[in-house]
């Protein structure tokens, strides 16, 4: 009985030892936290390949990249993504719920009422009239649309500028309004439920990759732009610099261009 005592006495004064020492290292880790400022960055979780979440349940793609290379440039901040649909990031960043966002978004005034773009642009997201081939019929610019059914993610760029062209030009076409992933913009292609969309060079280059389709865009774009990252209107602007500064870094050194390579199949940075 003494020998059992003694054991479990024993057992004890381990078992607290050990409880201290992890006692010791949630404070230590507690403190390493807390030098770090948290950023909270609004993205996409469903669009292949700029902003998703891969088999674990991680965020990736070239937009979160983009991020991450940026952020192993500013140590004494901690990224945290935030995903959501395209529209919702916007909501999310307006309403500080982020304090920036990359989800490929260009410029329009709208966007630079409401936010603080960056000065660097990531990547080239010229815009083109997109249609399927195979239906034998092509769009290279707003006037061969007359008539026609055309999708637009909501709240994109690519919505506004076809709204603006219907301001001036009334029922010239049709918008479709949505929240599709690539592969139903593709299935809403070939299965004629629209005639076109509208996309940046790279985009249709990876519905064609990924989905073997037969989608082309006109001669022209119908509208140039460059990607950025957006900020909330009450970021500090200190650390906006330093994020510029830190894009351009990325730029230079040419981490930006082996990243489009990567996600992108291809060097899409902006020049």
């Amino acid at each position: 009985m003494r020998k059992q005592a003694q054991i479990m006495m024993t057992t004890i004064a381990l078992l607290t030892i050990g409880v201290a020492l992890a006692g010791c290292n949630a404070s230590s880790d507690a403190k390493a936290d807390s030098k770090t400022k948290t950023i909270k960055v609004g993205t996409g979780n469903d669009a292949l390949p700029y902003a998703y979440l891969d088999e674990n349940g991680e965020y990736d793609g070239y937009d979160v990249a983009v991020v991450k290379a940026v952020a192993k440039k500013l140590p004494e901040y901690t990224f945290v993504f935030e995903g959501a649909d395209f529209p919702t990031t916007l909501s999310n960043l307006e309403s500080d719920k982020v304090t920036m966002a990359a989800y490929e978004y260009e410029m329009n005034d709208e966007r630079k009422e409401k936010f603080v773009y960056g000065d660097v642009g990531y990547a080239t997201w010229d815009t083109f009239i997109v249609y399927d081939a195979d239906k034998k019929e092509s769009y290279a610019n707003f006037e061969e649309l007359k008539g026609k059914k055309v999708y637009v993610t909501t709240a994109t760029n690519q919505a506004s500028m076809a709204e603006n062209y219907l301001k001036e030009h009334p029922k010239a076409f049709t918008l479709v309004y949505g929240e599709y992933n690539n592969e139903q913009i593709v299935q809403a292609l070939t299965s004629g439920a629209v005639d076109a969309t509208l996309a940046p060079k790279y985009q249709v280059d990876n519905y064609n990759r990924t989905f073997d389709t037969n989608l082309k865009i006109g001669e022209k774009p119908v509208h140039q732009s460059d990607a950025y990252l957006l900020f909330n209107k009450k970021t500090d602007a200190a650390f906006i610099k330093q994020v510029n500064d830190a894009l351009t870094q990325l730029k230079k050194d040419g981490t930006l261009k082996a990243l489009s390579e990567q996600y992108l199949k291809g060097d899409y940075v902006s020049k």
